[in-house]
């Protein structure tokens, strides 16, 4: 599960319509801008955010690992999230992986096969706010 899986591909993420950014757009996912995604004050929902930002925190992650020589199996064990502004529009994500803890991760997945990580996920909208940063505690294993 690494070069050949698509994160848009899990149900869903299909069902919620995820999608790629532009061409050119720094973002990994986007979220447009649709009523299923509002709350009842008209931003962003927080479920529709969190979503956006599992599914972007997998996609980074993916990323990160396509150039491995062996599949791994990803799987959420933890997750925080700081909620900072209402979300207006279309909601794009970025991921974070700090070079230290990547370092320490793959030194651990090489000797015992299996290794945690915390991938990182910044959400903007359209007015480039920062509404929301989240972490993903990854539990990975060679497959």
């Amino acid at each position: 599960m690494t070069e050949k899986f698509d994160v848009l591909s899990i149900p869903f993420n299909v069902h919620i319509q995820l999608s790629r950014p532009k061409q050119g757009e720094d973002a990994l996912l986007v979220m447009e801008d649709k009523p299923i995604y509002k709350n009842h004050v008209g931003s962003g929902h927080a479920a529709a955010l969190f979503a956006l930002a599992e599914g972007s925190g997998g996609e980074y992650l993916l990323s990160k690992v396509a150039s491995l020589p062996f599949e791994i199996i990803p799987v959420v064990r933890k997750s925080e999230v700081k909620y900072k502004k209402p979300a207006q529009g279309r909601v794009i994500s970025r991921g974070v992986i700090h070079e230290e803890e990547w370092s320490a991760f793959m030194a651990q997945l090489e000797k015992k096969g299996r290794a945690g990580l915390t991938v990182g996920v910044e959400l903007f909208d359209e007015t480039q706010s920062n509404v929301a940063s989240f972490s993903f505690d990854w539990f990975i294993a060679k497959k």
